[in-house]
């Protein structure tokens, strides 16, 4: 019983922290370090490394021996014996340092598309912060309105209102209550976007996050610096451009032939009815006329001066792409500003103007309701304008290949 009563209290307790988690809001770090540790394809960009890896390997290995048994019938011959290519062209001890480079430029390309795929999450995450907060917002909005309605159905039944009244606010409160519908769909949507870059085990009911941006955006020439010596796609493009020059050395060096190296024993007749057996050792040496190598030389450089000249376009987008990025975050944020100094304190006065108007019977309910409706789109268009301001950043962080500090 006792034994049955801490498995009973164990599963319990595993049930309530699951659930405790289930329910708890994900932050950003949550949902990416979810992201790094259980995504497949982190799973996928690690496989494809590794196959790289093991295919550069055997590249340069040794060819294998060969072990020959022969025997001749015109008089008795018999030969056993070993054959080995000799690598004296130093063509494999290239070819290893070419798979190395071409195993880092795997890696750099792998973390160039968990980056990306990083990046889209954040803004997935911070659209679904959206989607919660003009969800959030249409409920208070709701809220507000649904309160006016109970006073006016009160006024109504006590004779102090009008039913017209009434009927106004309420078709009003049935225009909140269609937007806060659409706004639930979208946070549903903005949910499935983020679970698609997480495993399937991960549930996530809400998210904890801010649109806020960088109160300070960080000089151009610092930004370009560091990701010219940080994005994954530039340092790819650097490693293949080693990998091809090196290519194109262990190509050269078809020139220098491999001897293969034969030695093992013979045994045979060297007068009628003697036998003797004796070692035998020899050496065949392919001559390089017609292929030294040539082609491959050719090929791997053509290779190298494609790299190169993608290498110089990538390095002037990525500074486009930055100067473009960071132009954008600044004329974001000033959008943001503005329309907040603008609206904010307009928006409050003028709630507050119409309720004492309508109060004191100088303002219809039109008025009213149309402060109310005002008022909501300028919490949901300085909420938009937020969110442009924040993608915006996220894209600079995107070009710059690190989330930028100020």
């Amino acid at each position: 019983m006792r034994l049955q009563t801490r498995a009973a209290a164990c599963a319990l307790a595993l049930f309530c922290s699951s659930f405790v988690l289930e329910a708890q809001d994900w932050t950003e770090a949550q949902v990416l370090e979810k992201f790094a540790s259980g995504s497949p394809y982190a799973r996928a960009a690690q496989a494809s490394v590794a196959a790289i890896r093991a295919e550069q390997a055997g590249r340069a290995l040794l060819p294998n021996p060969a072990a020959v048994a022969s025997r001749e019938g015109a008089g008795y011959a018999a030969f056993f014996q070993l054959e080995q290519q000799l690598p004296i062209s130093g063509r494999r001890g290239i070819l290893r340092e070419a798979g190395a480079s071409a195993v880092g430029a795997a890696e750099a390309e792998g973390a160039d598309v968990l980056w990306r795929l990083r990046t889209d999450l954040r803004t997935a995450f911070h659209r679904f912060v959206a989607a919660q907060l003009r969800e959030d917002t249409l409920s208070s909005g709701t809220r507000e309105l649904d309160e006016v309605v109970q006073i006016l159905r009160t006024r109504e039944k006590e004779g102090e209102g009008s039913r017209y009244d009434r009927l106004r606010a309420e078709r009003e409160l049935a225009e909140y209550h269609s937007q806060l519908a659409t706004a639930a769909a979208d946070v549903a949507q903005a949910r499935a976007a983020v679970l698609a870059y997480l495993s399937p085990d991960v549930t996530i009911s809400r998210v904890s996050g801010s649109l806020q941006t960088l109160n300070r955006l960080p000089a151009a020439e610092g930004v370009i610096a560091r990701a010219l010596a940080r994005r994954p796609d530039f340092l790819a493009e650097q490693r293949q451009i080693e990998r091809y020059r090196l290519e194109a050395r262990a190509a050269d060096r078809l020139r220098i032939p491999e001897p293969l190296a034969v030695a093992g024993i013979k045994r045979g007749d060297v007068s009628p009815g003697v036998t003797h057996t004796a070692v035998a050792i020899g050496l065949t040496i392919p001559l390089p006329i017609f292929n030294k190598g040539q082609t491959e030389v050719a090929r791997w450089t053509a290779e190298q001066q494609r790299t190169i000249a993608r290498h110089q376009a990538l390095e002037r987008r990525i500074k486009a792409e930055i100067q473009g990025a960071l132009e954008n975050v600044r004329l974001r944020q000033e959008a943001v500003g503005q329309y907040r100094r603008e609206v904010d304190p307009v928006g409050t006065d003028l709630s507050r103007i119409t309720r004492v108007a309508y109060q004191e019977g100088e303002a219809g309910i039109l008025e009213l309701l149309d402060s109310y409706r005002v008022n909501r789109q300028a919490r949901l268009r300085a909420l938009e304008l937020e969110l442009q301001a924040k993608e915006a950043q996220i894209e600079l962080d995107r070009a710059a290949g690190e989330e930028v500090q100020p």
